[in-house]
């Protein structure tokens, strides 16, 4: 499961059930839950409280927090699309070493720690817990290849949805309509328009996706970056 071919079917795979009705948004929202836990994490390591986290049925998802200053607010604005592009590739590292048990324990602690403290709407709830519940019993009952297909399709997810919903917000920041999520919440906060902050949300995430191509095409991390940064 993890030949490079193996996995571009997977990816092709995940692409299509993308577009899927019910599927589709399901797997979404593995990246909303990483995006809005970066803004989370981000507003308590800054200082500030975590008031929610919501999960909705249109993949959309809304992190509401408090802070004491500035500064802490706009890095936990800052934070979201950066978060689920660094995750993503760290997940593909990972799985390319064939730690499957790690990505496993990591994901379901990080559902369990959100669902206990932040996540407070219904749909949020129940999608965690069928993701945790799932991976349980696939991983109990030792279904080895199903359980290492659903921790891969899991991280083609993350990979794909990281680098679209950049590209997505890049797209309604140079609309200007105010409705460009945290661009616009950014642009507010620092009065540097919108399409600036769309446009470092889609260069991060461009770079950080060809991070994870490249990983799984067997290049090590220093010869990516060396390449990257010459490009």
């Amino acid at each position: 499961m993890t030949d490079l071919f193996d996995f571009l079917i997977i990816f092709f795979i995940v692409a299509i059930i993308s577009y899927l009705p019910v599927a589709g948004p399901y797997f979404k929202l593995f990246n909303t839950m990483i995006h809005e836990s970066g803004h989370a994490f981000t507003a308590v390591l800054t200082g500030g409280r975590v008031t929610s986290v919501s999960l909705f049925k249109n993949t959309g998802g809304l992190t509401i927090t408090r802070h004491k200053g500035w500064g802490g607010k706009v890095l936990t604005l800052l934070a979201g699309y950066p978060a689920a592009s660094i995750a993503s590739v760290v997940y593909i590292f990972v799985l390319t070493q064939h730690w499957y048990d790690y990505l496993a324990v990591g994901l379901g602690a990080l559902l369990i720690y959100s669902l206990l403290f932040w996540v407070r709407n219904v749909l949020g709830w129940l999608w965690g817990l069928s993701v945790c519940g799932a991976l349980y019993i696939i991983y109990t009952n030792q279904y080895g290849n199903w359980f290492e297909y659903s921790i891969t399709i899991i991280g083609a997810a993350l990979l794909i949805q990281a680098f679209i919903s950049c590209w997505v917000i890049f797209m309604l920041s140079i609309k200007g309509n105010g409705q460009a999520g945290d661009a616009s919440a950014l642009a507010e906060a620092t009065k540097i328009p919108a399409p600036f902050w769309g446009f470092f949300f889609l260069l991060q995430g461009t770079f950080f996706f060809a991070f994870g191509v490249f990983i799984l095409a067997g290049y090590d991390a220093g010869s990516i970056i060396e390449f990257l940064w010459l490009f």
